[in-house]
């Protein structure tokens, strides 16, 4: 069966064809919710909670001009953070901050991020330092640094300004790189 035929049976509701196209994609949806998770077990719940609403969704993948792929990661990428919000003592901690002026001159955070481009850190100790991340900061590095979002787009998603999007994102790339020193060094 092709994945067209399987897309089809799943919005009638098959189960045999939502496994399968579950087990088709599973590797790269858990590696979207694993990025936007603080760690492995908040991870296999925005992956069923992504993937339970992306189901409900499917309809609007025939109107979409995109391949089954793009729009699937659209998708995980949009419930990922609808799973966060919903957990609102842990996500609005650090969302509350507005930033009303922006100071590019004098920038602390993209001086760092300038000074290490992460090539020389592996694949899973960037993945842990990432989710060692507040959670705010996690889900505008995923959208603006791994998913390519620009601070207006990303700053939709996440219902802040776009000041706020960029200010979190200049705090995640400094803690990221805090977090990337003390896993070199050996803490946490």
């Amino acid at each position: 069966m092709s994945e067209a035929e399987i897309i089809m049976q799943c919005q009638r509701s098959n189960k045999d064809a939502q496994r399968i196209l579950f087990e088709m994609h599973f590797d790269r949806f858990m590696l979207i919710s694993m990025r936007y998770a603080k760690d492995k077990n908040q991870a296999k719940d925005i992956l069923n909670f992504a993937y339970g609403r992306m189901l409900n969704q499917l309809i609007d993948f025939q109107k979409s001009e995109k391949s089954f792929e793009d729009w699937s990661r659209d998708q995980f990428i949009e419930h990922s953070i609808a799973f966060l919000k919903s957990k609102k003592n842990e996500y609005y901690v650090t969302t509350t901050v507005r930033v009303t002026e922006t100071k590019p001159n004098n920038d602390l955070f993209n001086t760092l991020l300038d000074e290490d481009n992460y090539d020389d850190v592996d694949g899973p100790e960037l993945l842990k330092a990432i989710q060692h991340l507040p959670p705010s900061f996690r889900a505008t590095y995923n959208m603006c640094m791994i998913d390519g979002f620009d601070y207006k787009k990303a700053s939709n998603y996440l219902e802040v300004s776009e000041d706020t999007a960029r200010f979190n994102l200049e705090k995640a790339n400094y803690h990221l790189h805090q977090n990337i020193q003390q896993f070199q060094k050996g803490y946490k």
